[in-house]
């Protein structure tokens, strides 16, 4: 009876992970109703030896071996779904039924209890480990610190507790004897059990809820079409970037950028075109910028580009690089080859510069850029002196000294 309730208690914690799965159940996460049903086969195969005071063995046994087939089959089937592989059902159904057969045989033809907790503990050994090499092969989508360690620990460490259970009863290291009346070595994997079957659980909980929080976190840090960095990330990066220009004397160059006749091609291809076109300028300008400069999208057509520790003279060759690029790689749409520039407004970091500040300089050359023709960059200048005279120059162009010319903003 005290083994008994100790099943009881061991397959309540297993439940415990049931409630917190269902609301992604709800929200369609792949893999997630395979997970509620691997768990729900966990907890049943608990209460299946909990109820043996009450139930036949040829009953309690068979129920509880058969539902942890198929409770491991699930969370193999779940954790492949999950990240978006072939789930292999098929050959994981055909496993879990070849060893549910044997299951039957080892107890109905021929009650042999050590043949059956060796099976038992090798079915779950291959396949846990075939999860656990699954979850190592994606570890790299899941970005947050410590979740993949304890994934990790959670599955081997459940897969390695089998791994010793067939060398101890399949060695003859010990006889076996029935879960219900354990000895050392049972009460050991009971114990071992009861720790790392729900721990199992709770680590596919954390996968989820990681995974889901990580796509929040991607939703408001990167624009959904582009993939450029949001209006709000950017802008909130370039007040940081200026407040460590202002503390440490630092060098920093704005960028604004607008795609030449981007209406143009709304209304001449439609605007499934203009998400292309959208899709295509941002690739193309973040391939010919420095990795360590940042790309984001104010909104519509207009992006900003923040080139760190650049000089005025090196931030006009990379604008320029920009243009190149941009004139270089045409977009194709409906068969047609569409030429596509951009028009930029370039800034430098001033002492005392905010951000509006910062963009407003830029958005002024910007505008200059576009009244001279389009497909150029124009850079902001201010002079020190008591007045500042207005001016503007073509990207490629000499550079005047920052006192003899400037754009206003």
């Amino acid at each position: 009876m005290t083994t008994s309730l100790f099943f009881l208690m061991w397959g309540l914690a297993t439940a415990l992970a049931l409630p917190l799965l269902l609301p992604f159940h709800a929200r369609g996460v792949e893999g997630v109703p395979a997970f509620t049903a691997a768990n729900a086969l966990a907890v049943l195969s608990m209460l299946a030896y909990a109820s043996a005071a009450i139930v036949p063995p040829s009953a309690y046994v068979m129920v509880s071996n058969t539902a942890w087939v198929g409770s491991v089959a699930l969370v193999y089937i779940g954790v492949r779904q999950f990240f978006g592989l072939r789930p292999h059902v098929l050959r994981t159904v055909v496993l879990s039924s070849l060893c549910t057969f044997a299951f039957a045989l080892l107890l109905y033809r021929n009650d042999n209890l050590g043949g059956r907790m060796v099976l038992f503990s090798a079915y779950t050994c291959v396949l846990v480990s075939a999860t656990g090499r699954v979850i190592f092969q994606q570890r790299k989508r899941i970005h947050t610190p410590g979740v993949v360690l304890y994934m990790m620990l959670a599955v081997f460490g459940l897969a390695a507790l089998h791994a010793l259970r067939i060398f101890v009863y399949g060695a003859g290291l010990e006889a076996p004897v029935s879960l219900l009346q354990p000895s050392a070595w049972g009460l050991f994997f009971i114990v071992c059990g009861s720790v790392t079957v729900p721990g199992l659980f709770l680590a596919l909980l954390l996968m989820i809820q990681t995974s889901q929080s990580e796509k929040m976190q991607a939703a408001l840090t990167f624009d959904s079409l582009t993939q450029a960095y949001s209006r709000r990330s950017i802008l909130d990066e370039l007040e940081h970037e200026l407040q460590r220009c202002e503390r440490a004397g630092g060098k920093l160059a704005v960028l604004v950028l607008d795609i030449d006749h981007f209406k143009s091609i709304n209304d001449r291809y439609g605007h499934a075109a203009g998400d292309t076109a959208l899709r295509h300028y941002a690739q193309v300008v973040q391939n010919a910028v420095r990795a360590s400069d940042r790309f984001g999208r104010l909104g519509g057509e207009e992006f900003v580009l923040l080139m760190y520790d650049c000089d005025p003279a090196r931030a006009l060759v990379h604008a320029q690089r920009v243009c190149d690029a941009l004139r270089d790689t045409p977009l194709y749409l409906q068969g047609l080859e569409v030429p596509m520039t951009t028009s930029g407004g370039l800034a430098s970091y001033q002492s005392g510069d905010s951000a509006d500040g910062i963009l407003a300089r830029a958005d002024v050359a910007l505008y200059q850029a576009k009244e001279q023709g389009r497909d150029r960059v124009e850079m902001a200048w201010s002079g020190r002196g008591a007045s500042r005279a207005g001016g503007a120059m073509a990207s490629g162009a000499p550079m005047p000294a920052p006192e003899a010319a400037g754009t206003t903003a």
